[in-house]
């Protein structure tokens, strides 16, 4: 039982430990620098962290000085970009990027911190996911699963800050991400930070495991109480020890071997 006990709870912690490196405040170039080992953000792991180049005609935005923080709640992971950047009038911006996001997932969301626009001027973030599948070469395109696209964005007197999509149960997924910060001609932008999220489930593995090991858990104590109890049991006829029997059978001389009475 105790070995059944010990392989359990293994068990457990080895499912809830695959994710094992937890996301810590950086930028987007120490995200890059993680490779394929990545972090992980409650359930859901990122990883492959690639820059690319542009969609628009925007200067790329140093990687260095995009900051990237875990965010979110334990079944809403997410990431935030913080960029801090404003385009005035015939400037734009850009961060484009890709990365692959694991775990059991059922959603996505992107949002803006309220960004300040005039004149002509526009913010637009962009969040392509292709749920069970990868995008063809270096752009959202090409997925052979159904993709989610949202788009969310800032224009003078207009905007729509916040946007998400459900999909079927995905393993994995591969996601790009498009922030762009664009003056126009007359006008300025500033973006102060963007979010990236992912609704998720709990691991019915995990969950089934940790049940199996509290389960053996309870059972082992049910038997220690068990054998306690038979192992006690039993009829008192002297509280006193038995007397030793001294040699050729004889008895110690006031030796009672009878049970005692109760005054």
């Amino acid at each position: 039982m105790k070995t059944f006990l010990l392989s359990g709870w293994l068990a457990v912690l080895s499912c809830t430990g695959i994710f094992a490196t937890p996301c810590v405040p950086g930028n987007l170039q120490t995200f890059v620098n993680l490779g394929a080992t990545g972090c992980e953000v409650a359930t859901v792991q990122f990883t492959g962290f690639t820059i690319l180049p542009g969609q628009t005609i925007g200067t790329p935005i140093d990687p260095a000085q995009v900051q990237v923080a875990p965010s979110g709640t334990a079944l809403d992971p997410m990431l935030l970009f913080t960029l801090n950047r404003t385009a005035n009038a015939g400037e734009a911006f850009e961060s484009f990027f890709r990365f692959s996001a694991s775990g059991s997932l059922i959603g996505a969301s992107i949002g803006l911190t309220p960004p300040t626009v005039t004149g002509d001027a526009a913010v637009t973030a962009i969040l392509d996911v292709c749920p069970n599948g990868s995008f063809a070469g270096g752009a959202p395109v090409g997925c052979p699963t159904s993709p989610a696209s949202l788009v969310v964005f800032a224009i003078d007197q207009s905007s729509l800050l916040s946007d998400s999509a459900g999909f079927a149960h995905s393993a994995s997924s591969d996601v790009f991400v498009d922030l762009t910060i664009d003056g126009g001609r007359s006008g300025s932008a500033t973006l102060g930070s963007a979010t990236v999220g992912f609704s998720s489930v709990p691991e019915p593995s995990a969950a089934l495991l940790v049940a199996l090991g509290l389960s053996a858990f309870g059972a082992l104590r049910a038997r220690r109480r068990r054998c306690s109890g038979e192992g006690g049991a039993g009829i008192e006829v002297n509280s006193r020890p038995y007397p030793r029997v001294g040699h050729g059978g004889q008895s110690p001389p006031g030796a009672d071997y009878g049970p005692r009475s109760q005054s």
